[in-house]
Formats: C-alpha cells, structure tokens, sequence
C-alpha cells in the first residue's frame, strides 16, 4: 500500500462544504449524454441461468390475494460478499434461503439457517438489520391475518424466530415493507404496507431489543386516510432536507407522497393533478436524469378504459415536488406491471427501468417484462426482446443485482404461480462502472438513508442508499454506478445520516469499494484509513 504522496488508488478525509466544492468545480466536465446511436449491434445481452445457477424453484398461487403475493429479498445474510437470496413459495412449500456460493450457483440454506417455514399466506419478505449488530436481519410480510415474522440473524448462519416479542401483530394484507430512520435518533423504523384494509397502524417506532411500537400517530390525519390499498413503500429523501420523506405506490386510488417535516412526522404533500396513476403496484426511486433530485416511477395498469392509464414517471423538480413525464419519456405501456427497479444495464451512466408484469385475467395472463431503456435525454426506449430479458410469467417481485460480482447487473424475476427466473447480463460491463458499499456503526449498519454522490469528467451520478421496496421485494443495499467510456478515476461524497460527509478522490474504477466513516476497504487493497490520507487537488 503506497503513502499519502504516492496513492494512485482512493484516497479520504472528512470535509468541509467549501472544500468539497471546491474539488467538484475543479473536476465538473461535459454533461452530454452517453449512448448508442439507433441500429447499433446489440452489445450485450441477457441469458437465462435459472437451472445452472440452482435458483429453479416454484412459486404455488392460489386465491386471489395470493395470486399477487410471494416475493423475494436481496443482501448479503452471511458476510461473505455475495447478495443472497431469501424466497417465498407460497403454496407449492416451504420457502427457500438461497445461498449464493461465489461460483455462479446458490444453494438452498434454509432448512440448516431455521427459515424454512411453510409460506402460503407470506409475502413481501426484507432483509435488514433492525438491531444494528451487522448482520441483516429478515422481516416477511403475512397475508389474512398470517403474523408478521421477525427473524434475527445470529451471525453464524442461522436465524431466531422473534415474532412473539416483536410487537408486530398480523395484518390482512400485507405485500410489502421498508425501513428508515425516520426521527434521527439512528436506528431504523419501518413502514408496513396494508392493502384492502381501513388503515390501522402503519408506521413502526424501532425501540430496540427487536422491539416495536406503533408510530401511526407520526401521520397526519388527511396522510394516514390516505394510505388505503397501500402496496409499495419506500423512504427517500425527496426535498433534499437531510431526513427521509415517505412515497407509497397506492392501488385504486392515486399513490401518495409524505413528507418529513421534523422528528419522524409526516404531512401530506400529494399532488392530485400530477399523481394519477390510480392502480399504483410497484416502484422504484432514482435520480433518471442525473439532476441531483430524486424521481419517481410507478408501475400501474394499461388497458383500454380510462381508469386505467398505464405507469407513470413522475421527476422530482426540487422541494418535495414532482411533475408527470411520462408520455415525453415513453414508459407508460406497461401491461399490467408489478415489481421495478431503476438500474444502469448497459453502464452508459443513465438509469434505466425494468419491470415485471401479468395478472390471472385475460389479456394480461402472459405479459412481457419490460426493459426500458434511458436515453440520456429525458426518454427511454423498450427493447426488453432485442436483450434476451422477457418473461412471460406471472411476474411480481425483482431484484436487480450484480450477483457474479462481473461489472453489470442481472435480474432475478420472482414469478407468482410458477417458477422464478434469473437472466445474466452478458456484456453489459463492457463499458466502466464503480460500485459502493457502506458500513457504519450500530444501530444503522449498513448507512440506509446516506447519499452517495460521484463527480467525475462526464458528470454527476447520485444514489440513495434504501431498505426499500420494488414490490414484495427488494434490491441489495449496494450503489452501482455505470461510467460509460471514463475509465478515469473519480471523486465519490458520501453524505452519511446525521450529516457527516467522506470524500474519497481519485478513486480507481472498475472496482466494488466499501467505506465506513474513517476506513474504505476495496479489491484492490486491503485498508486504507480514511483519515490519514490527504485530498489532492487534481
């Protein structure tokens, strides 16, 4: 490892606001966009790895609130640096802990980790660390008054039951969660969606211990009556305040939008002119068109009655607000879409969207997924077919995830009434990317909630770091940022919660780093203590 005048790789110090800006002015470049021009050769491509990667298992449907439940949850259970996957199966058996083994395969853990419970009437499962020991825990949603259960990761590969304790009763419908820490007092409360049921506690105060209280009094009363056919929470700071804001894609009535106005309490701040998606299921939130603001998109129903207008894109413009782009950016015909993820596939350095799709009634019984395409200028493009990513399944949850740890994101489509799916990109890291890691001191260990920034010669990137939720399911707690052509290093500003802030300058790409507040750990060296390094003006 080189000293502090000979570093090559990345290099960190705390620092202050001016400081900070005063690097960025001195690396800000060309923000023209970067992509393909039409009719160029397909460069990479999805292929379907299911059986060879040991991820073939099947979902069993069976009443209509089951037939749009299941799902899957992403991260890293066991600390060995590949995302894992934990499944549910509803009523074709037990669920399934899927072990990723490094090698291109998983392995089925459940029964050896105390998670292979039977799971007819489960969904929406998450991984998190809800006591801040470092390792994530697992919440799993429970339909017709099923219990919410509360699993903790003991660190050595198992799981206790401490659903009795939790103080999380059952509920009639529940598809999905998220976590945050909502009042800043450092560990992470939680958000339980309820659909088809008069909102009752929704809102989930953490006291520790793997202990619960209900929160709903954090609501405002015009908020919480709003939060019926609640399907796809998710906290993300959408005004830039530095505490996290609330977004709920919403079934049969518009989605909402809360704010955070201080300590954990929220308003209702929707626009009922510009949030109009009417039968919101899933969602995903990223920074699509590198402004700095967070957006939002919405999967919804497209059909031919005027109740039913399709996805809707909604683009943060500052202060909480969003404006409708939908039709501009071309991602309103969706089918009947249910979980998304914003996701740089090709590693141009603009997000795209994928989504998955179908319902148990005609025309909508064998929907394509859909892969949309960011243009860099404010549209996007379907070419789901022209890369190998359609499936015609009863398609519900997603992951979007590097799970070989090769540079470019792959997709795991968890399919209801039917088997799963997982589609390696092939390609896609033919262009540069960086990916970041956080680790942070007890009780929020994992840094859910920081921000993410990186500044380099073709622009700016932004990333939130979430316990969210696409529909009942969820991407690992991992930033992957594609870099197009720029193979040059890069700047990366960590705005950690509670306000403190790491720069690392001259960071190498092509790398997955971690950082904690005062180490970057990387697969190009071992440690490098943040603290003892010196940032040097480019």
């Amino acid at each position: 490892m080189k000293g502090p005048t000979g570093w090559s790789g990345a290099v960190g110090l705390e620092v202050s606001f001016h400081f900070r800006a005063m690097v960025l002015l001195l690396l800000a470049g060309s923000l023209e966009p970067i992509r393909a021009a039409a009719g160029d050769a397909v460069a990479w491509q999805f292929t379907e790895v299911t059986e060879d990667a040991g991820v073939d298992y099947v979902h069993g449907g069976g009443p209509t609130i089951a037939f749009m439940g299941g799902g899957v949850a992403a991260g890293d259970y066991d600390g060995d640096g590949w995302v894992d996957l934990f499944a549910l199966r509803g009523h074709e058996g037990a669920s399934v802990l899927l072990r990723n083994r490094g090698d291109g395969t998983f392995e089925d853990r459940a029964p050896v980790a105390g998670l292979d419970f039977e799971s007819p009437a489960a969904s929406g499962p998450l991984f998190v660390d809800l006591d801040g020991d470092g390792h994530l825990d697992l919440l799993v949603g429970g339909l017709d008054f099923a219990p919410t259960r509360v699993f903790r990761n003991l660190g050595d590969g198992t799981f206790e039951d401490r659903t009795a304790t939790s103080g999380i009763p059952g509920f009639a419908r529940t598809y999905g969660s998220a976590f945050g820490d909502i009042d800043g007092d450092g560990d992470l409360d939680g958000f339980i969606a309820q659909w088809n049921v008069a909102p009752t506690d929704l809102l989930w105060r953490n006291l520790g211990g793997f202990q619960f209280e209900s929160a709903t009094d954090a609501f405002e009363p015009a908020a919480h009556e709003s939060l019926i056919w609640s399907f796809t929470p998710n906290f993300s700071d959408l005004d830039n305040d530095g505490d996290l804001d609330l977004v709920v894609a919403c079934d049969f009535d518009n989605s909402q939008v809360l704010r955070n106005v201080g300590s954990g309490q929220y308003e209702r701040i929707t626009d009922d002119a510009v949030v109009i998606d009417r039968n919101g299921m899933g969602a995903a939130v990223g920074d699509y068109d590198r402004d700095g603001l967070l957006d939002w998109f919405v999967t919804s129903i497209r059909s031919e009655g005027a109740e039913a207008i399709g996805n809707r894109l909604y683009r943060g413009v500052g202060n909480g607000a969003l404006v409708d782009v939908t039709e501009s950016a071309g991602v309103s015909v969706g089918f009947w879409g249910w979980g998304a993820c914003f996701a740089d596939f090709d590693n141009n350095g603009w997000i795209d969207i994928f989504h998955t799709n179908g319902f148990h009634h005609l025309p909508f019984d064998d929907d394509p997924s859909r892969l949309f395409l960011n243009q860099g200028d404010g549209t996007f493009v379907e070419e789901a077919a022209r890369h190998g990513l359609v499936d015609l399944g009863q398609g519900r949850g997603v992951v979007c995830f590097d799970y070989d740890r090769d540079g470019d994101l792959d997709v795991f489509v968890a399919n209801n009434s039917g088997p799963s799916r997982l589609y390696r990109n092939e390609g896609g890291n033919s262009r540069h990317y960086l990916q970041v890691g956080l680790r942070a001191p007890a009780p929020n260990s994992r840094g859910v909630g920081s921000r993410i920034e990186l500044h380099y010669a073709d622009g700016d990137q932004i990333y939130e770091v979430r316990a969210g939720n696409n529909f009942v399911s969820q991407n690992p707690a991992l930033a992957h940022f594609g870099l197009g052509d720029a193979s040059e290093p890069v700047i990366v500003l960590i705005r950690w919660p509670g306000g403190s802030e790491s720069l690392l300058a001259g960071v190498e790409v092509d790398q997955e780093i971690t950082v904690e507040p005062h180490q970057i750990f990387s697969d190009t060296f071992e440690i490098a203590d943040v603290t003892a390094w010196s940032v040097v003006s480019p």
